[in-house]
């Protein structure tokens, strides 16, 4: 009954096991893709937008604001001896 039972599973799971993984060795499903600079791009880039002077730098000045936010600043000196030698 037993080995019934043991070749009955092993039956069924031998192909299930071979459809899952792979067998031996470097095997690829579909051919290596050309490099990316031969490759057409599916969209076409955008020419950089003109921005005035004035308006660069509001946009700066924003990130600057928001990564300070975001992090922190530690502007304050350190006393002598929490430097490191």
């Amino acid at each position: 009954m037993r080995e019934r039972t043991a070749r009955l599973i092993g039956s069924l799971l031998t192909p299930l096991v071979r459809v899952l993984l792979p067998p031996q060795g470097r095997h690829r499903a579909v051919p290596p893709q050309p490099p990316a600079e031969k490759r057409p791009l599916a969209v076409q880039p955008r020419p950089p937008a003109r921005i005035c002077p004035c308006e660069r730098e509001r946009i700066l000045q924003r990130r600057r604001t928001l990564w300070v936010a975001a992090y922190g600043i530690d502007a304050a000196p350190r006393p002598p001896e929490a430097v490191s030698r």
